[in-house]
């Protein structure tokens, strides 16, 4: 039987680019197994309250997403290691590439499949990046927060 678990990590941003809360940041799955799948809403580079941090800044709009995707994470036990796939939205495929490096200061060989995929806007103006992302764990490393969890 699965058991799913809807969590809102406490150090992330919570609302979407309209101010509402109109996703789960994460969801992990059980499946009974020895294994348990871990599926982070895209992240983008936000602040705790919702405003965009790094306006007009690549680089550090990568370097603020790549850590929201950690802090959720880590949130449920797992790690930027623990990646299996990711998906990549920008608006700057040229941007992006020149500032690829700071992606890979957080992600490290063996690396995620991934694609990349040009867009002509974000959820809000000034983003310029956004990444979702599917980890796997083992089971006995799931560990869920005491708030924040809606589990059925």
């Amino acid at each position: 039987m699965l058991k799913r678990h809807y969590v809102t990590p406490e150090t992330t941003y919570k609302v979407g680019g309209n101010k509402q809360v109109i996703y789960t940041p994460v969801i992990v799955v059980e499946d009974g197994t020895s294994h348990t799948h871990v599926y982070l809403a895209g992240r983008t580079s936000r602040t705790l309250d919702g405003d965009i941090a790094c306006k007009g800044d690549m680089r550090g709009q990568i370097r603020e997403v790549c850590k929201a995707l950690q802090i959720a994470l880590e949130t449920v036990g797992a790690t930027l290691s623990d990646v299996t796939r990711t998906t990549t939205y920008t608006t700057d495929m040229k941007a992006y590439f020149a500032a690829i490096d700071e992606r890979f200061k957080f992600f490290k060989p063996p690396l995620p499949t991934s694609t990349l995929i040009g867009v002509a806007s974000l959820a809000m103006p000034e983003m310029l990046v956004e990444i979702e992302a599917e980890a796997v764990i083992e089971t006995n490393r799931l560990r869920l927060p005491k708030t924040g969890v809606v589990s059925r």
